[in-house]
């Protein structure tokens, strides 16, 4: 209420975006089965048409393997036994958990330091006017260079091993959150802030009481930006001499021509992204329910 009141001051006429119900219009969503349905019909068409083309010959098992062969792949890789380990050899068969285990842990470091750094970084810059033009053209020009590129400065500053791929999953991740944070904080209304200092609110509880909730959607958008990048960037940082993770795991079938290893591990990433995401969603969703998100 107190949020359609300053904007009606402010000149907004809220009767062009409410609807009869008198809330904020909004895209109708769909909820329950309906979701579900809508959500599993399109990949199910994709599929269809994927085992038709594989059947007919149209799509050669050289460029992409049929799915049935795929599912015989992903079976080898969760339920297959164990072969006995071979020195500088990455298993396949059965080491879906082994694999899993250490991208999801170096992810979950890399993510977690990402938000410990990027959330204050990002409510620095958006509510201070001075921290901004100080910090911000050197942050916007360090987030510009390619994950890639950071590759070698990571195997220089922590060698082989778990620091070097927990430091490019925080480097992929930290962005997002960032600019998020920071953009989210500055956009935060005027009215909103001189109503709470008009109602008692200390100058220093105003990030606390009105800036951090007013922009938290804003901000979850970028938790969950982050989330994915660094997620993704884990691929990259397994290529700095792991011995496990899905990502060296794709790069040594990569090296004996193993399409369906390769896109049994992209799936497996798809299905893990996928899930974090709506972690952090419903995580999130009790915060940010006023904002209908």
């Amino acid at each position: 209420m107190a949020l359609r009141e300053v904007q009606g001051d402010a000149g907004l006429d809220l009767g062009d975006v409410l609807g009869p119900s008198g809330e904020i219009a909004t895209r109708r969503r769909l909820t329950g089965w309906r979701r579900v349905a809508v959500g599993l019909a399109f990949p199910a068409i994709l599929l269809t048409i994927w085992s038709v083309a594989s059947a007919t010959g149209l799509l050669s098992d050289r460029l992409f393997p049929a799915p049935a062969d795929l599912a015989r792949t992903a079976r080898d890789f969760v339920v297959a036994p164990k072969r006995l380990p071979v020195p500088g050899v990455i298993p396949f068969k059965g080491a879906a958990v082994e694999h899993i285990r250490a991208s999801v842990g170096r992810w979950g470091v890399g993510y977690a330091i990402a938000v410990c750094v990027g959330l204050p970084l990002g409510l620095g810059l958006g509510l201070s006017r001075w921290m901004a033009a100080a910090v911000d053209p050197l942050f916007h020009a360090i987030r510009s260079v390619p994950i890639t590129a950071w590759l070698p400065i990571a195997l220089v500053w922590f060698g082989l091993g778990n620091g070097a791929a927990r430091f490019l999953v925080f480097i992929g991740a930290v962005s997002p959150i960032v600019v998020a944070t920071a953009d989210s904080t500055a956009r935060v209304p005027r009215q909103l802030v001189d109503t709470a200092r008009m109602l008692g609110t200390r100058p220093r509880d105003l990030a606390r009481r009105v800036y951090l909730p007013s922009a938290l959607p804003g901000i979850v958008t970028g938790l969950r930006l982050g989330l994915t990048l660094g997620w993704t960037s884990a691929i990259v940082a397994e290529l700095t001499g792991q011995s496990s993770g899905l990502g060296a795991m794709m790069n040594a079938a990569r090296e004996v021509t193993r399409l369906d290893q390769i896109v049994v591990g992209m799936a497996t990433f798809a299905v893990i992204g996928l899930t974090g995401d709506l972690l952090v969603r419903a995580i999130a969703r009790p915060f940010v329910r006023w904002a209908d998100a």
